[in-house]
């Protein structure tokens, strides 16, 4: 089991949410599934075409040792972590919930990184 310690979330400078935190312990245990076994950081970007939208678009990369670019990979399950993420915004406050881009950067140390991207 991959156990993550909390880190800041972008956006209004907070940090996760203890919902938050857990939906991302969900997602991690899929994306190392099925990551390449040197990976350094997991990252899935979801990208919604307006606020609030039931889909989008979600790709998963990991970064390796030593390599220059992340590559693409296939978790656990191509869905089930982006609809975790996009499920927990009905534990968000009104103003955090409105996000239409989220990057979830999980490191191998345990530590994660979750930054919401907003209308302007």
């Amino acid at each position: 089991m991959l156990l993550l310690a909390v880190s800041p979330a972008s956006g209004f400078g907070q940090t996760a949410t203890p919902a938050e935190a857990e939906a991302v312990q969900e997602i991690a245990q899929c994306l190392v599934q099925g990551a390449p076994q040197d990976w350094q950081r997991l990252y899935m970007v979801i990208e919604l075409p307006e606020p609030g939208a039931s889909t989008g678009r979600v790709k998963y990369l990991a970064m390796r040792d030593f390599a220059a670019d992340a590559d693409p990979y296939v978790p656990c399950d191509a869905k089930h972590p982006a609809q975790v993420l996009m499920d927990s915004r009905a534990n968000q406050s009104a103003e955090r919930r409105g996000w239409v881009g989220a990057r979830l950067i999980v490191h191998r140390t345990g530590r994660f990184d979750l930054n919401y991207d907003y209308p302007k």
